[in-house]
């Protein structure tokens, strides 16, 4: 087990051991110290109170390294649905509720993308992701809006028409 300083704890509302979480996802103690650097990261970009805010998890989420903003020469309507997906992820992570997270929050939601999670875990947070409006289904105004998000982050340009198109194509209930 690497260097873990005891005053984390202090700094980090919610910190929680890195052997303990270890313990009940399916990462390795070192990658939970990994993570906690990451955490620290994203936590402290707008506010330095070591919690993850709406705010620093979308900039951490949709940051584009090639670009220094994104969304500069996108359609508004491309932006929002980007900003609402932000939001939708952002909800699956706050666990608590509480409008931000912690780090034991953070490392248990990541844990879905850890490719040893069980698959059930990973179905479940998928359906949860594209089920926008929590109703249990997914209907076609949520498909768009996914996909509109996922447009926004490649560089891939699609007409209204072309999705129009491609969703007319899938089956919805």
């Amino acid at each position: 087990m690497g260097c873990y300083p005891s005053k984390a704890r202090k700094q980090f509302p919610g910190h929680e051991d890195p052997v303990t979480l270890a313990s009940q996802t399916a990462f390795s103690v070192s990658e939970v110290e990994a993570l906690f650097e990451l955490f620290k990261s994203i936590s402290s970009s707008v506010i330095d109170d070591g919690l993850i805010n709406k705010e620093e998890f979308q900039l951490a989420l949709f940051k584009n390294r090639k670009k220094e903003n994104l969304f500069a020469n996108r359609l508004y309507s491309s932006f929002l649905s980007c900003i609402y997906v932000g939001k939708m992820i952002f909800d699956l992570f706050d666990v608590k509720r509480k409008g931000v997270i912690d780090f034991g929050d953070f490392v248990r939601s990541l844990n879905v993308f850890h490719p040893n999670a069980p698959e059930e875990d990973k179905i479940d947070f998928s359906f949860k992701l594209y089920d926008l409006d929590s109703t249990g289904f997914i209907e076609r105004h949520e498909v768009k809006q996914m996909l509109i998000a996922l447009l926004c982050e490649s560089e891939m340009k699609l007409a209204d028409e072309t999705i129009e198109i491609i969703l007319d194509k899938a089956s919805f209930c």
